[in-house]
């Protein structure tokens, strides 16, 4: 597994256009602007560079709950703040970073990704904004590695304690916590 995390307030200068996107990368340019732009260069670069075929040549096709794909390669990308995050293994992958930042709801949301012995933990222990968003980062790589969603965060439920992840089924996953950046969580789950 590697993974590369790119500061987006560098100057990458954008390789493709509008045009050399697909219809669903067209929407989200729409939405997001040079951003994505900007984000999908970097990722067909790297993808090519492991691939050896030129960015613009890479299409991708896409799971059923909308992952992006480019077979043989398996690959993963999270975006927050100022930072992307590309994540390469060679079986199935997810990778999420998030800038840390109080949030109003993180009670809520805690109690519905951690499982129920993490959250009575966590809840006793005061509300630590960098655990969970080290909980928050290891349910999103999770569900992103499997292509689903953060409604499927049952499928994988762990502890998390002290920095170390442990997963509480035998599904040979390896989950490893990240830090992309001061101020920043993540994690990278792939299967071994």
């Amino acid at each position: 597994m590697h993974y590369l995390i790119y500061d987006l307030r560098e100057d990458y200068a954008p390789l493709l256009t509008p045009e050399h996107l697909d219809a669903t990368e067209r929407a989200a340019y729409a939405a997001r602007g040079e951003k994505y732009l900007v984000m999908r260069t970097i990722l067909r670069r790297e993808l090519a560079r492991r691939s050896g075929r030129q960015p613009e040549e890479i299409l991708f096709t896409y799971g059923e709950n909308g992952k992006p794909e480019f077979s043989p390669l398996h690959f993963n990308i999270s975006h927050s703040g100022d930072k992307l995050a590309l994540a390469f293994h060679d079986m199935a992958v997810g990778i999420d970073i998030e800038l840390m930042r109080p949030r109003t709801q993180m009670r809520n949301v805690a109690r519905r990704i951690m499982y129920p012995e993490q959250w009575e933990e966590w809840n006793a222990g005061g509300c630590s904004t960098e655990e969970f968003y080290n909980c928050w980062c290891v349910t999103e790589a999770l569900v992103k590695m499997d292509g689903t969603g953060i409604l499927h965060s049952g499928d994988h439920p762990f502890l998390l304690k002290g920095g170390d992840v442990r997963l509480l089924n035998d599904s040979g996953v390896q989950v490893e916590l990240i830090t992309p950046s001061v101020g920043y969580a993540g994690a990278v789950a792939y299967r071994a």
